[in-house]
Parts: structure tokens; C-alpha cells; sequence
């Protein structure tokens, strides 16, 4: 779900024609070709399905595990089944595998055992540091031996929410904890300390043993990478106005921080960032982070694109809100991606839904592949497949991300919001496609985002959707089901002008779901998100598989 016009162009092409079926042709088993409300019967009349495992149980190097810190995996029945971990809990594989409350960890951020040992939380999970003294406990942090004179605290920034009816942001802000920022001590330009907030904004860091009047805290809205180097940051990119997003930031870009005085936070320990400091920038990062983080704990801990995302209060952009895999180098360093959101008076930096979206299509970037078709598009309007899916995945993504299936936004004034597990809309009906449309025909991207929530919910976890986006068939051209991209235009009506086929091969939804299927997905549970006999005309009986 885009605002405005995209970063990315895409198109759409006429598919190599699947012949439908004769309604009084008994079909037996289903043609591979059947597709539309001729093939009702056939489809509808397949027999309950087991779910292939991508791996059997005898491939497993234990009876069970961790596939990632949110992601456990065991062995049942002679099938390879699993299970996300809660919200508050992680898995942990001692002294059994199981998902455990209480031990979720930030990546940076270090810990005392009981037998005061240091653990250092690594791709989002306790690993052990050698020490040669014995780790010593500190709110928030361990350190090896006596660190010496610390200060401790307690980050938060002040945010808005929307109100009960979603219409409107809530009129009073609530104090939220700053998870993951970069928090680092200064005794003057001498940089003391440094370390990451766990997920209570907690803090403990160095500090001089007298504070003078140039000794400072700064917080930054910037993470770090495997590397330990900055790879994902919010910055300011010092461009007053309506930009567009090509224009490069220059020397006034800078990564949005907030500083007080040590002894200043020596005596009131809760450093609070306020709406007028620009605790909204703080607001994005914590989306940035929680995005960053789920991406590590989908995909075995590989970090993405580095990516910046650019959020100056009073700045707009030519694209509404948008990310593009386009480098450059600013703030000190260089990134791989960026993600452009708008500073106008709708305030939508608020919306961890739009935020959470556009690091969707980051997700895609980083370990998928790009329709790279895009252009204008609407809530409630359908649109051509490659840009569907793409923005579809996107909306799935923030929804999966943030575990609610309630996408909201504030554009030219007003608040919208559209609910995937009701195919609900506030602003337009939804519009659902036609089984006799085919697989090429135009598509809501809301349509999109809620098959692939009802597939996800169908299971005790989404991995197998995120596998899929990064399965070898999802990222090499050409794809199987032949869809190639298109550019457009459109006119003060909306109406489609200037469409182009480009004839570039373009991944789609039915390439995607040909994937999900391959690796085992059942497809039961794919035909009650597609609803194939009057709605999307997916034949699960006959994926295209390598």
C-alpha cells in the first residue's frame, strides 16, 4: 500500500492463455491448465491433504530446535512441523527446546548468569563471552571485572497511537521505552562508552568519575549489523519542502540523535524524547528495528540491505512514502537501500503500519525478488499483478510483523484503515477478484496481503511464506508462470494511459504460491485464501514446480 506515485515501474503483460475447462467434461484428475469457475467442481471435490515436509523428520539433527530465536521445529508424526514462538517469548534449546517467557534479548546487549558468566545477545539469543574475571551485574548490562563509574537509565520517547475509532491520532502521547537505539557516553568529544538499549530502553554506560560541563549522553536512532558497524538508521535529510527522491541529502543530512548533559540524567535517570525534540523520528527507528530484527530471526540470522530511512519534519516527497534499492552515500556512510516517509502535518510517521509496509518491500529486496513494476495505485482499486504482489507482500509483511491484521494510515487528512482477516476496508468496498478472470487479471493489493494472511494464519507459522519469497524459483528469470512487467501512467480521473508491456519476465502472486506449494504447503490451505471457484483462480492441483 504505497502513497502516491511509486519509486518502482512495473507493467503488465498478456500470460500465456490457460484454456479453461468444460463444465460437463468430468475431469479426472483436475486438468493442469484448469483455472476459473468451470473448474469449481474439480477443485472443490480434491480430497483432504496432509502437509509434504520440506524436510523429513530423519534430516533433523535432533528430535527438535530452534530454527531461529522466534521459530521452534519438531518432529511429529513422522512430519517436520512449526510453531512461532509468542510475542514475549524466544526459543531456547537447553535444557530443552521450548518457547520460553522472559529470556528476549536486543542484539548488543549484555548479561550476568547466575554463576556470573557474560552473555552477549547475538542474532537474538544469549551467547556465552569469555571473561577473565567474573561478570559483574549492572541494570541492563554485565560487564567483565568492576567497570568503574557507570550511569544508569532509562530511555523512552513520547508517541501517539491511533484514537479507539481510528480516525483521528489519540490527542495524548504515551511514554513508550526506546528499544534498540544506539546510546553512547561522552567526556567531552572522547567517546567513554557505548552500547545498545535492551527492550526496556534500559542503559547502563561509563562515565567519567567527575561530570563536566561537556560530558554527554547521546542517544541515535541507528543499529548496528553483524559486523558491529551502523547498517539501519533514521536520518534527517536536511531538505526542507517537497523533494524528489532522487535529489541526494547533502552535508546538513544527519542521523537523527538526542543528547543530555551526564549530570543532567545523574539526577533523573529517564531520558524522555519528546514530540518537539522529534521523538516521531524515534517512533520510525523503533519499526526499523522490530523489521530488522524479524528479517535476522526469518532468514538464519543474515542481516539485509543496509537501509536509511529519511524522515525530515516539513519534508516531502515526489513519491508520497516509498523504498527503493537505490545506494548512496550519506550521513557518514554508504547504504544499499533507502526508505523515503513524508514530514507533512498527517503526521504518518505515527503509522507503524505504513512504516512496517515499506520495510516490506525492503524484505523483498534483501531476500526475494522484485516485480520492479509500479506506478500509481489506490486503496480498493485493482491493479496489475506485479505490482499486486509486491505491495501485497508488503502489507502482509507489516501485518505478520507487527501481529495485527489491521493496516492503518493518515493521507491528505484522513485516517483509513483496511482489516486483512475481515477483507474490510473503511474507506471503499473490497473488491475481490473474479474466478473467470483468470490468473493475469487486475488486482486489489489488499487482496493479495489477505490470502496470504489467511494461508499464513492457516498454520502454527508463517516461515514457510517467508522460505518461499527466498526459494531459488522465486529469484530466477524467467519465472513459470510467464507474467512480464508493464509501466503506465494515469490521468486526473485515474484512468490508465500510456501502458506499456515491457516484455521483462516479472515474478507475481501465482509464482509465488507455485513456491509455497513446491515446499510442501498443503493446498487445502491455499484454496481457502485464494477461494479459487469464485474469487482467485490459483489451481493448486497443478503447481509449476523446478
Amino acid at each position: 500500500m504505497g502513497r502516491g506515485v511509486w519509486v518502482w515501474c512495473w507493467a503488465l503483460v498478456a500470460l500465456l492463455g490457460l484454456a479453461g475447462c468444460d463444465p460437463g467434461t468430468e475431469l479426472t484428475p483436475c486438468a493442469a491448465d484448469c483455472e476459473g469457475a468451470a473448474c469449481a467442481a474439480c477443485v472443490t471435490s480434491l480430497p483432504e491433504e496432509t502437509a509434504r515436509p520440506a524436510l523429513a523428520c530423519d534430516q533433523l539433527p535432533a528430535p527438535s530446535r530452534c530454527l531461529g530465536p522466534r521459530v521452534l521445529e519438531r518432529c511429529e508424526g513422522g512430519a517436520v512441523h512449526r510453531e512461532d514462538c509468542a510475542e514475549d517469548t524466544t526459543c531456547v534449546e537447553a535444557p530443552e527446546v521450548a518457547c520460553v517467557s522472559g529470556s528476549a534479548c536486543v542484539d548488543g546487549v549484555s548479561r550476568c548468569t547466575e554463576s556470573r558468566t557474560l552473555q552477549v545477545c547475538t542474532n537474538g539469543r544469549w551467547v556465552a563471552r569469555a571473561c577473565d574475571v567474573a561478570c559483574n551485574v549492572a541494570p541492563g548490562r554485565g560487564f567483565c571485572g568492576a567497570p568503574g563509574p557507570t550511569l544508569s537509565g532509562t530511555v523512552r520517547y513520547a508517541r501517539r497511537f491511533p484514537d479507539a475509532e481510528f480516525r483521528a491520532w489519540a490527542s495524548e502521547w504515551d511514554p513508550v521505552p526506546a528499544r534498540g537505539f544506539l546510546i553512547v557516553s561522552f567526556q567531552g568529544t572522547k567517546v567513554l562508552d557505548s552500547q545498545v538499549t535492551d527492550d526496556t530502553g534500559r542503559f547502563t554506560l561509563k562515565v567519567s568519575s567527575s561530570f563536566g560541563e561537556d560530558d554527554r549522553i547521546v542517544v541515535y536512532a541507528a543499529g548496528r549489523g553483524r559486523d558491529g558497524a551502523v547498517a539501519y538508521a533514521v536520518a534527517d535529510p536536511g531538505l526542507p519542502g517537497e523533494q524528489s527522491v532522487t535529489t541526494v541529502p547533502g552535508e546538513a543530512a544527519r542521523i537523527w540523535s538526542w543528547s543530555r548533559t551526564t549530570r543532567e540524567l545523574s539526577g533523573q535517570p529517564v531520558f524522555t524524547l519528546t514530540e518537539s525534540e522529534g521523538s516521531g523520528a524515534a517512533a520510525v527507528f523503533d519499526v526499523l528495528g522490530t523489521a530488522w530484527r524479524r528479517m535476522r530471526e526469518r532468514y538464519g540470522g543474515r542481516d539485509g540491505l543496509p537501509v536509511v530511512a529519511w524522515l525530515g519534519f516539513g519534508t516531502t516527497w515526489s513519491c508520497g512514502a516509498c523504498f527503493a534499492p537505490w545506494p548512496v552515500t550519506a550521513v557518514g556512510r554508504s547504504w544499499e537501500s533507502q526508505v523515503w516517509l513524508p514530514g507533512d502535518s498527517d503526521a504518518a510517521w505515527w503509522s507503524d503500519a505504513m512504516v512496517m509496509h515499506e520495510l516490506g518491500h525492503w524484505v523483498m529486496a534483501s531476500r526475494g525478488t522484485s516485480p520492479e513494476e509500479g506506478g500509481p495505485h489506490f486503496v480498493g482499486v485493482p491493479t496489475f499483478p506485479g505490482q499486486a504482489w509486491s505491495e501485497g507482500w508488503a502489507t502482509w509483511f507489516s501485518a505478520d510483523a507487527r501481529r495485527s491484521p489491521r493496516y492503518f494510515d493518515r493521507q491528505a487528512g484522513t485516517m483509513f484503515w483496511v482489516d486483512l482477516s475481515a477483507r474490510a476496508s473503511s474507506v471503499s468496498p473490497w473488491t475481490r477478484p473474479r474466478a473467470e478472470g483468470g490468473l493475469l487479471q487486475s488486482v486489489d493489493e489488499n487482496e493479495v496481503a489477505a490470502i496470504l494472511y489467511r494461508a499464513a494464519t492457516g498454520t502454527s507459522s508463517s516461515q514457510p511464506l517467508y522460505d518461499a519469497l527466498a526459494a531459488p524459483a522465486m529469484n530466477r528469470s524467467p519465472w513459470a508462470r510467464g507474467y512480464t512487467r508493464h509501466t503506465w501512467k494515469r490521468d486526473e480521473k485515474g484512468a490508465l494511459t500510456d501502458v506499456v508491456d515491457t516484455g521483462k519476465p516479472s515474478p507475481y502472486l501465482a509464482d509465488f504460491l507455485d513456491a509455497l506449494m513446491c515446499q510442501g504447503f498443503p493446498s487445502t490451505l491455499v484454496d481457502a485464501a485464494t477461494e479459487p471457484a469464485t474469487a482467485f483462480p490459483y489451481p493448486s492441483h497443478a503447481p509449476l514446480c523446478p
